[in-house]
């Protein structure tokens, strides 16, 4: 049993509370929250941890987005339009794979945790990054993948995802927790899209899937016109979509499901409130989409709207710090203080609940995942917005009450 204090704390409740020279025990999970004098004479057999003068302790982030596979990206991959980044991709995917060894995965984990993060929802494609996702001390919902639109291969596609399901499911715990994506609309035939949702609906597994993330696949889904449309001629004559928008959202209803980009969305009201969220990349969106999600509109809907980086294939930064100084820029039509407060909650509590987390808020029985970072002084009204621009990394990071070692 532990106490921490700090001088300053941001709850990262909906209220957004921030309370000056507090205090909590904790354990695995918060257990009180308090005045330090008093949870001192409470707990007289609690270890308790010191904290530098001007620390400011927070939830851990949450970034429910990732793809480490694509971690050894630099200089590679094209960006500037959707369609041309897609065929660097398929093009040179397989080399940029062979460079990503586990040290390298290691070392990008290592760097999140270094900025804040605790959990990540990482999307494998390949799984050659399963062991170092279940060895390392970073929690990982491990998002395994699945694609294909050619229905001749779906017996090859299917016994090839469940050889990489079930060596994850084998490293299953409590903090690597198996799931499955879907990949999108426009690369996973119905036949494969229902096999892997009946599998995550037996296992009570979450979804996850990119959705309308760029021009090409909105112009194909809904008027099946486009680039998607020229380029697909290459391999069929008279190729059509896979799906209407309304037939897509249909196999996720009553599924936990993260929707990730959806800047061409439009019929919000089609997602379900409590089961559905919306996980938004806007350094990656900037890269590739020439659009970004409609933030404002996207959160007066009430669904639930989060933070993710995507990965290091369409960003140079998996820092959930650097994505939410991202947002800021993007993001005009906010006030600049209320729209980082609500970042922050876009980074630990919104995608806590969307993940069904219990964390992403410091409060009695919550997980003790948080992290403490050295602030300077600085008006409550400005410093979670100073925070966002000059935070780096932290001094400490815990989860599950574990400090972790970098």
């Amino acid at each position: 049993m532990f106490i921490i204090s700090a001088s300053k704390m941001f709850l990262c409740d909906e209220k957004f509370s921030i309370l000056e020279d507090f205090a909590f025990v904790f354990d695995e999970v918060i257990l009180e929250i308090d005045k330090i004098e008093i949870l001192k004479r409470k707990y007289p057999n609690a270890k308790l941890i010191k904290t530098k003068p001007n620390s400011l302790i927070l939830p851990a982030f949450i970034n429910p987005h990732t793809h480490l596979e694509f971690s050894a990206n630099a200089y590679t991959l094209h960006f500037g339009d959707f369609f041309i980044w897609l065929k660097s991709v398929i093009s040179l995917r397989q080399n940029l794979s062979q460079e990503v060894k586990d040290e390298l995965i290691t070392q990008t984990l290592n760097k999140m945790q270094k900025t804040g993060t605790s959990t990540i929802g990482e999307i494998s494609s390949f799984g050659s990054d399963l062991e170092s996702c279940a060895k390392h001390s970073m929690r990982v919902i491990y998002f395994n993948e699945i694609l294909g639109t050619d229905k001749t291969q779906n017996l090859q596609k299917k016994e090839e995802f469940l050889k990489r399901f079930e060596k994850a499911m084998a490293y299953k715990d409590d903090l690597f927790i198996p799931a499955i994506s879907i990949h999108s609309p426009y690369s996973t035939n119905l036949e494969l899209a229902k096999f892997a949702i009946s599998l995550a609906q037996k296992h009570q597994m979450l979804l996850s899937t990119h959705f309308l993330e760029s021009k090409a696949e909105n112009l194909w889904l809904k008027k099946s016109s486009g680039e998607f449309k020229q380029w697909l001629k290459n391999f069929t004559p008279n190729p059509k979509p896979l799906y209407q928008i309304n037939e897509y959202i249909e196999l996720f209803r009553g599924l936990r499901t993260l929707f990730t980009h959806c800047v061409y969305l439009k019929e919000f009201e089609l997602l379900d409130k409590n089961l559905h969220a919306i996980t938004h990349c806007a350094f990656s969106n900037r890269l590739l989409s020439q659009k970004s999600l409609a933030l404002k509109k996207a959160l007066k809907s009430g669904l639930n709207i989060h933070l993710g980086t995507d990965g290091l294939s369409s960003n140079i930064s998996l820092s959930m710090l650097d994505e939410m100084r991202t947002n800021l820029l993007i993001h005009k039509d906010f006030e600049l203080n209320a729209l980082a407060k609500k970042l922050l909650l876009m980074a630990t509590l919104y995608p806590a609940k969307a993940l069904n987390l219990n964390l992403g808020t410091l409060a009695v029985g919550k997980m003790a995942d948080f992290s403490v970072f050295e602030v300077k002084e600085c008006d409550n009204t400005q410093l979670p917005l100073q925070f966002i621009l000059n935070a780096k990394e932290v001094q400490k990071l815990f989860i599950k009450g574990k400090e972790c070692k970098f």
